[in-house]
């Protein structure tokens, strides 16, 4: 037992110093120091999946967060979104599109996609003031999934017998072990519709803008959203994007923007500076979950993370999500 919490104590002096060596070097790299420019511009990185956990600095929750706070700080004249996802949950995908929303009400918010922004992601993007795409961007895939599997006849033939218990008639739907019935295949499917309409309803929201006299009907988007997916030229072609460029050329319409929307002249020079990680996000992205289980009994860990990081000890488990946009990566052979 004492040995197990001296490693423990080891690994915590170490991913503290990593920490501490990462962000200085972070720092010392992109020229970030805490007395920040004045006015200038934020970049603000959302990769991977998108969910709702916590723990990535480029996660889902982790954009949206670094959008709230850059809606805050005067400061900061707009914001530059990287989006590099396949897409994700739908809950999550919401959160990040409504501070996004918030966010170009009161600032500029420019979109630069790279290899994927599809789905979810898209969603995401939608909600920008411009979408900078590169050509071969894989974006699109405007609509919703929700998939299983029946194994009754594989247990069958090995003769397992599977038992549930219930307390209302849809408990079990999707069960893997029985057919689906019609009554929940009209649940199911009306539970998607209405999910479906929710993100087209969104798309055209955030596709019309008065700031840059851009507009998108419904019809249009429903032409488009039957979950293909499109290359950034196709979709440059048919309006879900508004420019084909680099991340650079995203900077400079992003810095354009912010002059004009507060009036400044061309000599301000609004600088992009990446958004720092919280103190939390950098602690809960060393500590991955293989070390907390490996190493930290559970215990501990609870009592180091209430100690250190008050908000992290009410951590709860997250159940698998129900409905996906759907998630897959694009490679060019």
């Amino acid at each position: 037992m004492q040995q197990r919490r001296f490693l423990a104590l080891i690994l915590i002096a170490i991913c503290f110093l990593a920490a501490v060596y990462g962000i200085q070097r972070r720092q010392a790299d992109e020229a970030l120091v805490f007395s920040v420019p004045s006015d200038r511009l934020e970049l603000v990185s959302l990769e991977g999946s998108i969910n709702g956990l916590r723990g990535n600095p480029s996660g889902a929750i982790a954009a949206r967060d670094h959008l709230l706070e850059a809606l805050k700080d005067d400061s900061i004249k707009g914001v530059l979104l990287l989006i590099n996802s396949p897409g994700g949950t739908v809950g999550a995908s919401k959160e990040v599109y409504q501070a996004a929303m918030q966010l170009r009400e009161k600032k500029p918010l420019v979109v630069s996609m790279l290899d994927v922004a599809a789905s979810g992601g898209y969603y995401i993007a939608s909600a920008a003031n411009q979408i900078y795409s590169n050509p071969g961007t894989l974006t699109g895939s405007i609509g919703v999934i929700l998939s299983n599997f029946n194994v009754r006849s594989l247990l069958d033939r090995v003769g397992i017998e599977p038992i549930t218990f219930k307390t209302g008639l849809y408990k079990d739907i999707l069960s893997s072990f029985r057919p689906i019935t019609d009554g929940e295949k009209k649940l199911l499917q009306d539970l998607l519709q209405n999910t479906y309409e929710q993100f087209v309803q969104d798309v055209v929201k955030g596709r019309t803008d008065a700031s840059t006299k851009r507009t998108m009907t419904v019809a249009a988007i429903r032409k488009l959203a039957d979950g293909r997916v499109f290359t950034g030229q196709q979709a440059k072609a048919n309006g879900l994007v508004d420019e084909l460029g680099t991340q650079e050329d995203a900077e400079q319409a992003l810095r354009k923007l912010a002059r004009q929307r507060f009036g400044l002249d061309g000599t301000a020079e609004l600088p992009l500076v990446r958004a720092r990680p919280s103190f939390g996000d950098v602690l809960d992205s060393l500590l991955t979950s293989s070390v907390r289980g490996q190493v930290l009994p559970s215990s501990l860990w609870d009592h180091l993370l209430g100690r250190l990081v008050p908000q992290f000890a009410d951590r709860s488990v997250v159940e698998p999500p129900l409905l996906l946009m759907p998630s897959w990566y694009g490679e060019v052979p």
